[in-house]
């Protein structure tokens, strides 16, 4: 499997009870998988933990066969290939378009990041707006933007925390259909998290439900509301 974790705990600070509790989570390659729950149920500690932001308390997390972190060593989240899409979009206000998508890539040539840029742009549609900035931009670009600054590095793993909070509900359903699209066009491994289960339904290949700090998996067969227990994920 592309993304492995296995075993993995944690908790904050002096705290006796776990947030994290055994949570194990297989992914193969260019699979979206989402990650649902209610506030409170670990989903996005999961994320902090997968991108290095946290260190679990025991477990491992491997990414196309490199351990990133396992108990014994621990690698810092620069070194670690993953993209980021926040639910606030991070973007920079002072910075255009094409250098908000820019800001990320590292060790190319002018030329090289230039002919980046032109594709990610491309690929979510915003070539035209390269040179505005987030302020003129609705919430929907804004997002697309977002989305295009954390693939222009080409990730190994890109991770979504509730990318549609701040979108309003006619919106949100438009744009949820186009994000799969772009994320699936370019084959990039995914992890969505989310408490809305319409957007896990229609982005995800697979649905993960977090409980009490462990991983459930809906059966791929049935629809969320069919179902009264779900199945632990092994």
């Amino acid at each position: 499997m592309y993304i492995q974790i296995k075993e993995l705990s944690f908790s904050y600070g002096r705290s006796q009870k776990p947030i994290i509790n055994n949570f194990n989570l297989e992914i193969a390659k260019g699979d979206i998988v989402s990650i649902l729950g209610e506030s409170g149920s670990g989903k996005s500690t999961i994320l902090r933990l997968i991108c290095g932001l946290e260190t679990p308390v025991c477990g491992s997390i491997s990414i196309n066969k490199q351990m990133m972190s396992d108990g014994r060593h621990c690698i810092l989240p620069e070194k670690r290939s993953i993209g980021m899409m926040f639910q606030d979009y991070a973007l920079f206000p002072h910075m255009s378009v094409a250098d908000n998508v820019q800001f990320g890539l590292k060790h190319k040539s002018r030329k090289d990041k230039r002919k980046r840029v032109d594709q990610v742009l491309e690929l979510v549609n915003m070539s035209d707006f390269r040179n505005r900035y987030p302020h003129e931009l609705s919430g929907g670009q804004q997002q697309r933007i977002a989305l295009a600054r954390s693939l222009a590095p080409e990730p190994s793993l890109l991770l979504m925390d509730e990318p549609f909070s701040n979108l309003d509900a006619d919106l949100q359903i438009k744009i949820r259909n186009e994000l799969r699209d772009i994320i699936k066009a370019t084959g990039t491994t995914s992890i969505f998290v989310t408490h809305d289960r319409e957007d896990a339904r229609a982005i995800a290949d697979r649905i993960i439900t977090m409980r009490e700090g462990s991983a459930y998996e809906w059966d791929s067969l049935c629809t969320i509301d069919d179902l009264t227990e779900p199945a632990l994920v092994d």
